[in-house]
């Protein structure tokens, strides 16, 4: 292999990813999310994932995983990284029972509409 095709794999080799911002409202289907662009653009390691992830962080979620990010696992970081903000911004059962059971209208949308949001936060 020339100089030359050792340079273009290594360029190729660094895939960019399109990180949306961290959904606080529902942080399982944002890492869904991201689970898929890691998928797209071939990306397996752990500590790849992780820099994704602290990338797409606003301050407030930053002071939320600060120790996570300051001394990362040497075992799984991005698990742990996203553990951490799963457990803080995700609404409890008993939350989203109560909102399922309380916030539910018809209204002007359709019942196959209504039974899917109902499906979704149950």
């Amino acid at each position: 292999m020339s100089e030359e095709e050792s340079a273009a794999t290594a360029s190729i080799a660094r895939v960019s990813i399109k990180v949306p911002p961290f959904w606080r409202a529902n942080p399982e289907i944002w890492f869904r999310q991201m689970e898929s662009q890691f998928v797209l653009a071939g990306i397996t390691a752990e500590i790849t994932k992780f820099h994704h992830v602290v990338s797409a962080l606003q301050p407030e979620e930053l002071g939320i995983v600060g120790d996570i990010i300051l001394n990362p696992p040497a075992v799984k970081p991005y698990a742990a990284l996203r553990d951490r903000l799963c457990s803080q911004y995700a609404e409890s059962e008993e939350q989203r029972l109560r909102g399922l059971i309380s916030g539910m209208q018809l209204g002007d949308r359709k019942p196959s509409r209504l039974l899917l949001e109902m499906r979704s936060k149950a």
